[in-house]
């Protein structure tokens, strides 16, 4: 709970807390809310609930959840942490990082990367550049671009190491302090721990905890590994990497921890 002086920071954070980790959202609200009410239903309050990146792109409803993530940051200050996602970083870059000139080359890269057909982001908030995206975040949707701006990219709680996509097989230190500056690598690329799909089925034992992520979906992941171990996810005793399917199957998948619960939302079929 909230303190006299603010939220807990997550260093600080009482030790032994159950989590759950969410895959990628992509602007499908209404699946996030009936898994969070399940979350909450199995859970109570008293649990940390991580979201794994890739709020924008490809859904029906990016500026509504972005609403909803806002308020519940709000609501549960020291339980609730948003991080990073590509997508995210990608859109950030398009209307320039920390509210630089808007980055065109990275729009053009965006739009032709990231989006499934129809799926950009720019078109919810009727902007077609990365220039009107950012006059539109900055009048009308303020609150958005801050709370993308502000993700970070990673969280860390007890044996978990919260990423978008994964870590590389070398000790986690370097690689936690690469992501804590927060910087963009230069021209058209991003740091392989928010992109690189390889990393999804990377597990080592080095690290000495357990590296949870999402970014690549089970059918992905299969042509990796085969057999898939926890298939549709890649799971192993020091890596669980959710299917992020959202965009292309209507699942949304999320993973209760320790216990290592599975849960799921589906888009009903009409």
């Amino acid at each position: 709970m909230p303190t006299s002086s603010g939220p807990l920071p997550p260093g600080h954070l009482p030790p032994g807390l159950p989590i759950a980790a969410v895959a990628d959202l992509h602007g499908h609200l209404d699946l996030f809310e009936r898994l969070l009410a399940e979350i909450d239903r199995r859970l109570g309050r008293d649990y940390l609930l991580v979201t794994l990146g890739d709020y924008v792109d490809n859904g029906p409803q990016i500026p509504r959840l972005l609403d909803r993530l806002i308020d519940l940051k709000q609501e549960r200050p020291d339980r609730f942490f948003p991080i990073m996602g590509n997508h995210d970083l990608a859109c950030l870059r398009a209307m320039g990082w920390r509210k630089g000139p808007p980055d065109e080359a990275w729009y053009k890269n965006w739009a032709g990367h990231f989006w499934n057909p129809g799926g950009g982001t720019p078109a919810q908030y009727a902007a077609d550049s990365g220039a009107s995206l950012s006059e539109m975040m900055d009048t009308a949707h303020r609150a958005h671009r801050e709370f993308l701006q502000e993700l970070p990219w990673f969280f860390e709680y007890g044996e978990y190491f919260f990423v978008h996509c994964g870590l590389e097989s070398r000790e986690v230190a370097p690689q936690r302090a690469e992501l804590a500056r927060r910087e963009p690598l230069p021209n058209l690329w991003t740091h392989p721990q928010l992109r690189d799909k390889k990393l999804s089925v990377v597990s080592w034992e080095g690290w000495g905890r357990v590296v949870v992520s999402s970014h690549t979906r089970g059918s992905v992941l299969r042509r990796m590994v085969d057999p898939l171990p926890g298939d549709p996810h890649f799971v192993t005793p020091y890596r669980i990497t959710l299917s992020a399917e959202v965009d292309h199957t209507g699942v949304l998948h999320a993973v209760l921890l320790p216990d290592r619960i599975f849960l799921h939302e589906r888009t009903p079929r009409h």
